[in-house]
């Protein structure tokens, strides 16, 4: 408890095997030097999974919560973050839908970044909100009937506690977002706003987060098309399996379809 009495504020990243550890870092960092003495309330990150043992990454690192779903906190945030080969499997995990679900119930915010929009979809939890996702995925959300996808390449999305990040790098961008939404919402008084732009300019300035890139562009928005389709191309066999487990999603007549893809 704060001196106030106050819970902390819990940000609850939720993992699983082939989740992107940028989408996992890059919120973490931010929300670790986010001073929650504005609010009244200490900031804890706690990393959530089916299971305690080290989980696969997309890449070769390996990363381990600290809570299985039983064992939980509250979680104020909920955050999702996309993944890599074993989010087609995550798509229909039951047990991470049902988690989600419950979770976000109880929730003040509901996150997602990258792929991850596509299990917030998912699980139910994007119905009659707009959303959006990697622009490589942004077909494979259009699946879910009752996701509104917003046009263009915003790097974030809110509607309502809805919350929905872009590719990979924009889970930074998402949580300054996040932290100066916490403060004007939870700072109370007259100059709450101001107070959640200066929260969100120091946790960026710890990270020291001030991109230069060596080329403009990064989204579909902003590169030519000698740019845009070779990695474009690169995605679709990873594009067709997410199809194919979202559709076993939504019309489980076609779940053997899925498993003849997965087993190509």
């Amino acid at each position: 408890m704060t001196a106030q009495g106050l819970p902390p504020f819990t940000v609850g990243i939720v993992l699983y095997p082939g989740v992107d550890i940028l989408d996992v870092a890059g919120p973490h960092e931010v929300f670790a030097f986010f001073d929650g003495e504005v609010i009244g309330r200490t900031i804890q990150v706690a990393t959530v999974a089916a299971t305690t043992d080290p989980i696969q990454t997309s890449g070769v690192l390996k990363v381990v919560a600290q809570y299985t779903y039983d064992a939980a906190p509250h979680i104020d945030m909920l955050f999702v973050p996309g993944g890599g080969y074993g989010l087609q499997d995550a798509i229909g995990d039951t047990a991470l839908l049902d988690f989600l679900n419950d979770r976000a119930g109880k929730a003040r915010y509901v996150v997602s970044v990258c792929t991850g929009g596509l299990l917030l979809a998912s699980a139910g939890l994007l119905d009659g909100y707009k959303a959006t996702t990697h622009w490589g995925f942004i077909e494979c959300l259009k699946l879910f009937p009752r996701v509104t996808v917003v046009n263009g390449c915003p790097r974030w999305v809110k509607d309502g506690n809805r919350i929905t990040g872009a590719g990979i790098s924009s889970s930074i961008d998402e949580s300054l977002f996040m932290v100066q939404t916490i403060v004007a919402d939870l700072a109370g008084g007259p100059d709450a706003d101001e107070k959640a732009q200066l929260a969100a300019q120091q946790a960026q300035l710890s990270i020291q987060y001030n991109p230069d890139p060596p080329f403009p562009g990064g989204d579909p928005c902003s590169v030519g098309f000698e740019v845009f389709e070779p990695v474009n191309t690169g995605m679709v066999d990873f594009r067709a399996k997410l199809d194919a487990a979202i559709e076993a999603r939504l019309h489980p007549v076609a779940e053997s379809a899925y498993k003849a893809t997965v087993d190509a």
